[in-house]
């Protein structure tokens, strides 16, 4: 065996971006030519936030790196200030660590200052799920600087992959490898009905329910408790079907969502509200679902690669390519209740069912392996980038 070992760093911040990166994540791990390290921070390490560090453990990777950061403000300005406690941090692991190359996904505020301690610390960046647009999100204009201080992309779509191209980034360095989520919904061993149902002990799981997520709206101010008041009217609409509520990310605006969710389940025998339910168990509660709800990108992608129809609620996603199974509605009760009632039909499911996802064949992880090592191997990683000009002539 060769022993030259490459050190490999993922960070990871959140449940999402867990669930997205988990395939990945084991194939680096074991990976004989891979020095592989795991970075958990952010609301991972928050019990506000589930505690969700134990997906992880429960997933029997041996050791992690904690990096915890400030989350008690979850203001615009306070997102700021973490962003910055971040940056110090991550500062101090590179300078200590130096990995060969760091592995981000997609546009939150820990992996921004994650990205920005890399570059100035001279290591190469491999970021996932860039050239995608959300134009509701502060996460749009994040994931767009990530992309600029990255060496190679690994976008879930082409028209992603042209953006990026767009952008300046060099062709040859933009590899559209498909969505990671699209991989979870093809490959993972979800759990059946009645495993699901004694898991969370919610009655509705063996008759019809929703999946439902609402995340704040950051580029708008403080509109997210009112959204959600018109969606709760929505679903109070349709009083014999159960939801299952899964709580917004620790972006601004969250912990309110949070808090209202949480009083107002105490109004609603046929609501289960939680943190978070993890990889398995969310799309195992999605694949069993009369629709998905909410503001999401997993209605977006992991959705329609089940064949499962999706309500797609105000602008956080405006701009993201959608499958014919994603239902787009103003964040106002007549409208959801509208789109919720044509998705759960009969006729719309039919629909999904038969949908085209345009986000990749479910061979994500394995593509962003072996280009991954052809880089490293090859010495063609390069701490200079050169900007890549479209010639708008022809």
């Amino acid at each position: 065996m060769d022993d030259m070992k490459y050190k490999v760093c993922v960070i990871t911040g959140t449940r999402a971006d867990y669930g997205l990166l988990r395939n990945l994540i084991f194939r680096l791990y074991n990976n004989h030519k891979i020095d592989f390290r795991l970075v958990v921070t952010g609301s991972h390490l928050s019990s506000e936030f589930g505690n969700t560090q134990d997906e992880i453990i429960k997933d029997g990777i041996e050791s992690y790196i904690k990096i915890p950061i400030l989350l008690e403000d979850d203001s615009k300005a306070g997102m700021a200030k973490a962003t910055g406690d971040a940056m110090i941090k991550f500062a101090e692991y590179f300078n200590n660590e130096s990995p060969d190359l760091l592995i981000v996904l997609g546009d939150r505020y820990e992996i921004l200052a994650a990205a920005i301690a890399a570059r100035m610390c001279g290591i190469a960046i491999a970021h996932l799920s860039g050239g995608d647009v959300t134009e509701g999100a502060v996460d749009d204009a994040i994931r767009h600087a990530i992309t600029k201080m990255s060496e190679l992309h690994f976008p879930g779509c082409e028209q992603s992959a042209r953006r990026l191209i767009q952008m300046g980034e060099q062709p040859e360095n933009v590899y559209n490898v498909g969505e990671p989520g699209v991989e979870n919904c093809l490959k993972l061993q979800t759990l059946s009905r009645q495993e699901l149902e004694k898991n969370l002990n919610f009655k509705y799981i063996t008759k019809h329910y929703c999946v439902v997520t609402f995340h704040p709206v950051t580029m708008e101010n403080n509109t997210g408790i009112c959204q959600v008041e018109e969606l709760i009217k929505a679903m109070d609409s349709i009083p014999d079907m159960g939801y299952i509520v899964t709580m917004a990310n620790a972006d601004a605006g969250g912990r309110a969502i949070n808090d209202h969710w949480l009083q107002e389940q105490k109004k609603h025998e046929n609501w289960l509200v939680v943190p978070s339910l993890g990889v398995v168990r969310y799309l195992s509660a999605v694949r069993y679902a009369r629709a998905v709800i909410g503001n999401s990108s997993s209605g977006i992608v992991e959705a329609p690669a089940l064949g499962i129809p999706t309500v797609n609620i105000g602008d956080r996603q405006k701009g993201r390519m959608i499958a014919d199974s994603v239902l787009c509605c103003e964040p106002v009760c007549d409208s959801i209740e509208t789109a919720i009632k044509r998705a759960i039909s009969e006729e719309f499911h039919i629909l999904a069912e038969n949908v085209f996802s345009p986000f990749g064949d479910g061979t994500t992880s394995e593509q962003i392996e072996k280009i991954i090592l052809e880089y490293l191997e090859g010495n063609k990683l390069k701490k200079e980038k050169q900007f890549f000009d479209i010639d708008f002539k022809n």
